[in-house]
């Protein structure tokens, strides 16, 4: 120390002794130091700005988040107006478009029908024509089968084209795109000539075996037998009406075939009229599944190419059955001088009209109104065949005859009157069961 410095006091001593210390005293005080006692204004001032601040921004963000959902909203509502708008228009649209449809297949249908129904008229004529055919020197019923077979060939390959030009197409009809002449159209044709062909040569021998009515009466169980094998099949559900139909139909068979013959009806040997009864029937049969495969085949090949082929194997069929069959009984029949002024006429008439012409519109006809269908308009052949039969030839009916008529007309009004079958999908179920 310094002799002109006072000598150091206490007070300096002590000092001195703590700064010697150092840190640890001054560490040990530091935090009630750096700790205040009170809340100094300026941290509440703080604090409150702070609060402020945020609360400002969320009023603001809240604010903003309900603009934008104000904006969404409003988007939303633009939105549903126009999916209104367009569902309304699309509903339009479909009404439209369904209603014009129901309209082009009820104008089909309906021309459809007329189309049946000129045919139920054309093959109801048979009965009397070929009746008159076979009375007294007539031809073999196979040599006449194949001579008309052929006459619808001929008329076929002739004017076919003409024909396909002339008649309107319906919309289920195998179109022009299909490939022309494939397998499938020779397959198509030769099945639908073949049930025709054994059709055919069953009805016109048992045409010439019983009576006119018989026949034509007989022939209608197709009515009865389409929607039966359909139901076999399972391609439709049998209605109840439809089965109560099948057994007043047998019931009436039954009485119709004891129906003894009358004198209009002498020229049917009274011995073979239950023969020419069960061939009737076995021409219903096939002409059934005739029926029901041409409704098939009709969407799958080209009308022109499937009835050419079809007329083509039934001719065939009847020439080669006519050859096996009846080869002298035709060489006989026409040594002994045919009546050219009845066979000619019912040559053309059968083969040319009914045989093709007829055959051609059914394939259109079919697709309209369905194979069950036809049938029910099939069912008044009966009725236009016997009052052909008593205009022509003066055919009438003993009371057996009437009874079973009767009762299978009464079978015919069940089948037409019921209710439409229904089709039963195979894939469908097999995809639900699945």
């Amino acid at each position: 120390l310094s002799t002109q410095q006072p000598f150091p006091t206490m007070k300096n001593v002590v000092c001195l002794a703590l700064l010697s210390l150092n840190t640890p005293v001054l560490k040990a005080f530091a935090p009630i130091r750096q700790t205040p006692s009170i809340v100094r204004p300026y941290a509440i001032n703080n604090a409150f700005t702070t609060t402020t601040k945020t609360t400002k921004t969320t009023l603001i963000t809240t604010s903003a988040i309900q603009t934008e959902s104000q904006l969404e909203e409003a988007s939303l509502e633009k939105q549903d107006a126009a999916i209104t708008t367009t569902l309304e228009a699309s509903s339009s649209t479909t009404t439209d478009t369904t209603s014009t449809e129901e309209d082009d297949e009820n104008a089909e249908f309906q021309k459809g029908f007329a189309i049946i129904a000129f045919i139920t008229l054309l093959n109801a004529s048979l009965a009397p024509v070929w009746h008159v055919v076979f009375e007294g020197n007539g031809p073999p019923p196979l040599f006449l089968n194949a001579i008309v077979s052929v006459t619808a060939l001929v008329g076929l390959l002739l004017g076919g084209s003409v024909l396909d030009d002339s008649v309107e197409s319906m919309s289920a009809l195998a179109g022009a795109e299909e490939e022309k002449w494939a397998w499938k159209s020779w397959r198509g044709g030769i099945e639908l000539g073949f049930w025709k062909g054994l059709g055919t040569t069953c009805h016109i021998f048992g045409m010439s075996l019983t009576t006119a009515n018989h026949g034509a009466f007989l022939l209608q169980l197709t009515t009865l037998i389409v929607p039966v094998l359909q139901g076999l099949r399972g391609a439709e559900e049998i209605p109840a009406r439809i089965q109560l139909a099948v057994g007043l139909a047998l019931a009436g068979i039954y009485a119709f075939t004891q129906d003894p013959t009358k004198a209009t009806d002498i020229i049917a040997d009274p011995a073979n009229i239950q023969t020419g009864d069960a061939l009737v029937l076995a021409a219903a049969f096939f002409y059934s599944i005739y029926d029901i495969q041409t409704f098939y085949w009709g969407r799958e090949v080209p009308r022109t190419e499937l009835v050419t082929v079809k007329v083509g194997f039934q001719a065939m069929l009847s020439v080669l059955l006519c050859a096996i069959g009846c080869r002298s009984e035709v060489l006989d029949y026409i040594q002994s001088g045919p009546d050219l002024a009845v066979l000619v006429p019912t040559v053309l008439w059968s083969g040319l009209i009914v045989n093709a012409l007829a055959t051609f519109l059914q394939v259109g006809g079919m697709q309209a109104v369905g194979p069950t269908r036809a049938q029910t308009i099939f069912a008044s052949q009966p009725l236009w065949a016997s009052i052909m039969n008593y205009v022509f030839l003066g055919s009438l009916m003993g009371v057996q005859g009437f009874v079973g008529g009767g009762a299978f007309l009464g079978a015919l009004f069940l089948a037409a009157t019921a209710e439409a079958p229904k089709v039963i999908d195979k894939t469908e179920d097999a995809a639900q069961e699945s």
